[in-house]
């Protein structure tokens, strides 16, 4: 529903603003643009860790109709680089699975081996094993909400059949 608002707002913004003279030139949708972030709830990977402002400023979003130019001061995008920048060292509560905890003298090397096997049948998915007296213990992923992280468990149960959920301090994931 908030999308064909979204859209229909730009149409009646399109239309009331002129006629095909000056299509595609200063076209403005008001407050409804802020809305616009939160249309989707998919992550396109493409895009991570990427600025924004260039992308847009490369792409026409309406080929067809003009162009976009984007105006900003020096200082946003300074902003926006520091915050790119700094994504991957900040931390924050969620949720990983634990695949993996024993204290028997094999547990190092059985550690270690479940940890190579799952990076192999699963590139790309954080892999985290620690030591804590005096268990061996490895963790995966780095999931923002519970949700996530269930839905990645029942995923991979067949594969590790005593992974549990556990609450720790993640590493801040790609949005």
């Amino acid at each position: 529903m908030k999308r064909f608002a979204i859209t229909l707002a730009f149409l009646l913004a399109f239309v009331l603003k002129g006629n095909s003279q000056n299509i595609g030139q200063d076209i403005s949708i008001g407050p409804f643009i802020d809305s616009t972030y939160a249309l989707s709830s998919v992550v396109d990977s493409t895009y991570a860790g990427k600025n924004i402002f260039d992308v847009l400023a490369r792409k026409s979003i309406f080929s067809s109709v003009g162009k976009v130019e984007i105006d900003q001061p020096e200082s946003v995008r300074s902003a926006m680089a520091g915050h790119i920048a700094n994504a991957p060292s900040r931390k924050i509560q969620g949720y990983r699975i634990r695949i993996f905890f024993d204290n028997k003298q094999t547990a190092r090397a059985t550690s270690e081996s479940v940890m190579g096997g799952f990076m192999a049948a699963h590139p790309g998915i954080g892999v985290y094993r620690e030591y804590a007296n005096p268990y061996f213990k490895v963790t995966v992923g780095d999931f923002r909400t519970k949700a996530d992280a269930q839905s990645f468990l029942s995923s991979i149960k067949s594969s590790y059949p005593s992974g549990f959920i556990v609450k720790e301090t993640i590493n801040f994931p790609v949005l």
